[in-house]
Order: C-alpha cells, then sequence, then structure tokens
C-alpha cells in the first residue's frame, strides 16, 4: 500500500527553506528543511506537521469552512 502525504525525506535536498502561511490571516514563516528533517527524521509526516501548525490559530475551527485557518506551503 502506497502511502498518500509527504515526508520530509521527500523534499530534504530540494529547497533548503519550507515556507508557510494562511490565505485567511498574516500568519507565515519560514523553515530550514534540514533543521525539520532532524527534527522530525526522513520519515516525519508533513501534513501531520501543517496539522499541529494551526493548532494555536483562532480561525482553526471557524463555523464556517471558508473562514477556517487555511496554512499553504511550498
Amino acid at each position: 500500500m502506497s502511502r498518500r502525504y509527504l515526508t520530509f525525506g521527500d523534499i530534504a535536498g530540494k529547497p533548503e527553506m519550507l515556507r508557510v502561511e494562511c490565505t485567511r490571516c498574516a500568519r507565515k514563516g519560514s523553515y530550514s528543511v534540514a533543521k525539520l528533517v532532524a527534527q522530525y527524521g526522513r520519515r516525519g509526516n508533513m501534513s501531520k506537521w501543517v496539522s499541529d501548525l494551526r493548532g494555536d490559530c483562532p480561525k482553526r475551527n471557524a463555523p464556517q469552512l471558508h473562514e477556517r485557518c487555511d496554512l499553504i506551503w511550498g
């Protein structure tokens, strides 16, 4: 069975920095891919990491879908 999510190993050595920002608010940041691999391992689930980043967002559980935190990365 193939996995359906990216791992930090999938992007290791490609971009140096991973940029993350919300399309609903001003939240944004940059993360070193090498540090993410060191912290979470090459098999670390990137989708779970992004979900964890949303953890303290006041819009995380907004009643309307179009108002919820929407972090994108690239």
